[in-house]
């Protein structure tokens, strides 16, 4: 009986351990526009083990960073004269209710007025990085799009101080992009298996309970019928509490999410 106890527990730790290192098959997607020589293609949803942007009640998915980027490098490769190419985005994504889009279309308004006007670009995306129009871009969500802004402004000022193709720059900053999630997605894959043996030992002094009765014993009148017993309950729980804790407070700092 001990054994067969025993053998269950074992294998349910390894059922438990192999799904969490199991990731569903990945769905990528040929863009339709030009992308920088050597990436990958862009995957289209969101996978186990990879990042979401979270606003407030939002979900922005991290890859249509990158193939924003591209979007604009591909329409530059088409032909399309950079004075046109905001009011071009903005009409691309007029249609669309993505979160992204929505967080997208007043920085495309105020980029295409201010190239309809003659005034500066990156200077207008700056701007609308300081002071957006949405009350809800706080928080992380907000930190990325902010940042994206803020680098294709200085995409933008390298192409006019150096002379240097707009595209290639979008691309490189594309390409690089690209790169930065798959380090996330990896670093998060790496990470599954501390986790789920976090939650494992989490679990094991309730396991140790059921194998005692599963003896014929009664841990529960041993620990609470007598003092050294209340105190070894004490004891552990307080064990057991603070390895949960120094436990998940190892796999955060290795995330990198702080200390």
């Amino acid at each position: 009986m001990t054994g067969i106890v025993v053998a269950l527990l074992l294998a349910a730790s390894c059922v438990l351990l192999t799904l969490s290192r199991t990731a569903p098959p990945e769905r990528v997607v040929e863009a339709s526009i030009a992308r920088p020589p050597g990436s990958r293609p862009l995957p289209v949803g969101h996978r186990r083990g990879e990042p979401r942007i979270r606003g407030a009640g939002r979900t922005v998915d991290p890859h249509e960073l990158p193939l924003f980027v591209l979007q604009l490098a591909g329409l530059l490769r088409a032909g399309r004269p950079s004075h046109l190419l905001w009011a071009d985005m903005e009409s691309v994504h007029a249609g669309s209710r993505s979160p992204f889009a929505t967080a997208a279309l007043p920085v495309l308004a105020t980029a295409r007025r201010a190239a309809e006007l003659g005034l500066s670009v990156p200077d207008a995306l700056r701007q609308a990085t300081i002071c957006p129009s949405d009350p809800t871009s706080g928080g992380p969500a907000g930190e990325h799009l902010a940042r994206l802004w803020i680098d294709l402004s200085g995409c933008l000022i390298v192409a006019e101080r150096s002379g240097a193709p707009l595209a290639g720059i979008l691309e490189q900053y594309a390409a690089q992009l690209v790169a930065d999630l798959d380090g996330l997605s990896a670093r998060d894959t790496a990470l599954a298996g501390p986790r789920a043996t976090v939650v494992l030992l989490a679990w094991l002094p309730a396991v140790g309970l059921v194998l005692g009765f599963a003896l014929g014993l009664n841990p529960l009148a041993v620990l609470l019928g007598s003092a050294p017993g209340r105190a070894a309950l004490a004891a552990g729980v307080l064990f057991m509490i603070a390895s949960r804790v120094w436990s998940r407070r190892l796999v955060r700092r290795a995330a990198g999410s702080g200390p």
